[in-house]
């Protein structure tokens, strides 16, 4: 390779190299990757710094250097938008970071020196931020220090402590910004965030964050005024009457709902919602995924693409209760059922239940010829189809009359 060839083909190369977007990648290789690259020749070197897409994401922990990252956020290039995955985690330094790296993690102190003094100046062009620790003081650090910059590209946030260690909670500011469409908290509670985020959010994930207080639920959701997403994840609350319930806005079209017990499934029951596009349902058990059901049945009626999950597999009567429920269900993916999706479908067409809606149903890779035909057989919609991991595995068959 010189330079003779044409640099979009040589970026194309690179890129099937190096790739930040690359789930697969860890950062530490994607790093060391780069200096290679870097090393081949002074055209190699400068073809890997002005290509910017080699450099965003940029995922920043405590063993990233100051140099390091002044590098990578320069070679981003001037016009190009930044995200950012800030990990304030000392663990886990395995030793072949500690080779790619040639560091060890620096105290906190340092490690939020070197953001105030390297990342913070370029505040004015980062669309996304994420910030994760294992205690929550630490990440409402980083939120303060955040404030103290105007941030107009900021579209996406996330504050994501892993645990509560306990000590007192405090309201903290968030960076000064124009609009961000997608918060994520963990853990944090709303209540120590400013009112004023969320009604220009459109979407929203809350995972742990409410511990039962019903007015702190109940002011959120009547801020979300253009919400599109809703993502809640082991999220409590204690309502203060039976039937209390907040209507959610009409541009709500996808909720997320995962729990772990019946006092979480109490949540979905407090949400007056409309007709949804699509519904994520994640219980731990066939009585976990019953109550949701009980606590809200019209959210199963009215939704046109559901995924349900039962991560205990005890039996098809939660999953088969959900099937029971639905109405004007287009979508179905069972998959992370397990054969209880099986079982539950099959018991479904063997009563002779109708659901004329349902175009297709996927319960991933369980199936075998018999139950497909079986299932295929049932009151459908006319263009019925059995499904695995999205592909269509058994031929188009009609209800039956």
């Amino acid at each position: 390779m010189n330079e003779s060839l044409a640099p979009e083909i040589f970026q194309a190369i690179l890129l099937q190299v190096v790739d930040p977007r690359d789930p697969k990648q860890a950062w530490v290789e994607i790093v060391d990757q780069r200096r290679t690259l870097c090393y081949v020749s002074k055209y190699w070197e400068k073809m890997v710094a002005g290509f910017s897409e080699l450099w965003t994401p940029i995922t920043i922990q405590r063993f990233t250097t100051p140099s390091l990252l002044s590098r990578c956020l320069k070679c981003c290039g001037e016009d190009r938008v930044i995200d950012i995955t800030m990990d304030l985690g000392a663990w886990k330094v395995t030793a072949k970071d500690k080779v790619l790296t040639n560091v060890k993690s620096v105290p906190m102190d340092q490690f939020l020196e070197m953001i105030d003094g390297v990342l913070m100046p370029f505040a004015n062009r980062i669309a996304s931020m994420s910030v994760e620790n294992e205690k929550e003081r630490e990440v409402s650090m980083v939120a303060n220090m955040m404030a103290e910059h105007s941030w107009p590209r900021l579209q996406k946030l996330a504050l994501k402590p892993s645990w509560y260690d306990g000590s007192p909670r405090r309201a903290f500011a968030l960076p000064q910004v124009h609009q961000i469409n997608d918060f994520q908290l963990d853990i944090i509670s709303p209540r120590q965030v400013p009112i004023s985020i969320f009604p220009t959010l459109h979407i929203l994930a809350l995972r742990e964050s409410l511990n039962g207080h019903w007015n702190v639920f109940e002011v959120v959701i009547r801020q979300l005024t253009d919400i599109r997403q809703l993502k809640l994840d082991k999220v409590t609350v204690t309502r203060p009457h039976p039937n209390s319930a907040v209507r959610m806005a009409d541009t709500l079209h996808t909720l997320h709902f995962y729990y772990e017990n019946t006092g979480q499934a109490e949540i979905l029951g407090a949400l007056d919602i409309g007709r949804l596009d699509r519904l994520s349902i994640r219980a731990y058990d066939s009585g976990d995924l019953r109550d949701a059901i009980t606590s809200n049945p019209s959210v199963f009626a009215h939704s046109r693409e559901i995924s349900i999950c039962q991560r205990n597999d005890d039996t098809q009567e939660g999953t088969f209760a959900a099937l029971v429920a639905m109405r004007d269900v287009v979508c179905l993916d069972m998959g992370l059922c397990g054969s209880l999706g099986v079982e539950a479908l099959k018991e479904f067409v063997r009563q002779g239940r109708e659901l004329s809606s349902l175009e297709n149903v996927d319960c991933g890779g369980v199936f075998n010829a018999e139950d497909m035909e079986y299932i295929a057989g049932g009151r459908f919609a006319e263009n019925f189809k059995v499904m695995q991991h999205g592909q269509v595995v058994g031929k188009e068959q009609g209800k039956k009359n």
